[in-house]
Order: C-alpha cells, then sequence, then structure tokens
C-alpha cells in the first residue's frame, strides 16, 4: 500500500487501464461503473481500433458535471476502444421509485437494463460511507440520508446500491430511487472486476466480494 493513501486510486486505476489494453477482446460487451479510481484508468488505455466491443454504462449521472460523471466517463472509454456506446441517460437518483421504476420502462433504458444481464465483463468499484465519498462531495444524498442508510446497516455501495455487511442489499428509500443496474445482475457475467482499495474501505469491498460472488 502506498504510503499517501491518496495514490491508491492512482495506482489502481493505471492497472486497471493496462489490463483492458492486455486483455480486452474484440467482440467483447463491457459494463462500467464510476468512481475516481475507474476514471483513472483512461490515461492507461492504449486506443485501439477494435471491432464489435460496447461500453455499456451500468448507472445514470450526475446532473452537475463533473470529471467522474458516469456518462462521461463511458464515452471516454468508449472513444479510446472505437466502440459503440450506450449510455444511461438519467440521473442516478430519481426523486421517487415512481420515477425511477417509469424510467426504467422507457424503450432505451429498459433495453440497456437487458443487454447489461448478458455481459462478457463489468468493471465496478466499491464506495464507502465516509465524509471523502462521492455522495457527500457532489450532493448526491443528504447527510439525514447518510445516516439514516447507515443506522439500517449499509457499509457501502455498488452500483449505488447500498449493502450490508453480508454483501445484501439492504431495504432503504434510497435504493427504491436508484436508478443503475442491480449489481446482483451481474452474477452471470463471464468477467466481473473489482477494482478499489484503501482501509476505509474494507468492509464494504468484503461486501462487495459476498454480493457479486455467483
Amino acid at each position: 500500500e502506498p504510503q499517501d493513501a491518496r495514490q491508491m486510486s492512482g495506482i489502481l486505476g493505471a492497472e486497471l487501464g493496462a489490463y483492458l489494453s492486455r486483455h480486452l477482446a474484440e467482440h467483447t460487451t463491457v459494463g462500467l461503473g464510476w468512481g475516481q479510481t475507474l476514471s483513472n484508468a483512461l490515461p492507461s488505455i492504449v486506443p485501439r481500433q477494435s471491432e464489435g466491443t460496447r461500453v455499456i454504462s451500468l448507472l445514470g449521472g450526475l446532473t452537475r458535471v463533473s470529471s467522474v460523471n458516469p456518462s462521461e466517463f463511458a464515452w471516454r472509454v468508449a472513444d479510446r476502444l472505437n466502440a459503440e456506446c450506450h449510455l444511461l441517460t438519467a440521473p442516478v437518483f430519481a426523486p421517487d421509485r415512481a420515477t425511477r421504476e417509469a424510467l426504467r420502462n422507457h424503450p432505451g433504458i429498459a433495453e440497456l437494463f437487458a443487454r447489461a444481464r448478458t455481459l462478457d465483463m463489468a468493471i465496478v468499484s466499491v464506495g464507502a460511507l465516509t465524509p471523502h465519498s462521492l455522495f457527500f462531495e457532489y450532493g448526491l444524498l443528504s447527510r439525514e440520508e447518510i445516516a439514516s442508510l447507515e443506522a439500517s446497516g449499509a457499509v457501502g455501495d455498488v452500483l449505488c446500491h447500498f449493502i450490508n455487511e453480508e454483501g445484501e442489499p439492504i431495504s432503504h428509500p434510497v435504493n427504491d430511487r436508484v436508478v443503475a443496474v442491480n449489481p446482483m445482475d451481474l452474477r452471470a457475467t463471464r468477467e466481473v472486476i473489482l477494482v478499489s482499495g484503501g482501509w476505509e474501505k474494507l468492509k464494504a469491498i468484503t461486501a462487495a466480494m459476498k454480493l457479486l460472488r455467483p
């Protein structure tokens, strides 16, 4: 582990980019999560002229532009791979469950969710409920919602679905509002790559491994 914990994200991202450059085959459909670590992979992805490669964003975007916007990240990866890109063009959190369901039933979004069940590869990261999380930084959730999630047993999230220590999605209104592929749907994916690090995420990473286990 690096002496400066802040370097962890860059190191993991660089390794991910190098891995994709070496191992990503043509005619492959790749689903992408989001986060700073995954974004740090971009410079290490060697541009190529691939054939039949598809990139799918597995969750909605941010309404306030940032360097780790899921939609932009998926598009930038697709650009480097010369791949077809499928974007989940909706906010990552809907205002309520009914709106979430209406968005999921949109034909284009429904098609994306269907494609996500037959991925060749999925790349996701783990978020922890810390003062440095993106949920705090970008105001995606209120402090009251974060406190309520913690009180309900949440230790972190995968694709913005909050899970407990056993890797089980918790019953909570925030999980009812998320516009993202359910990580449990990734269990049939041929290769799932979980990219996260740091002692503050240990519980969340352990839980995510249980969640994604086939």
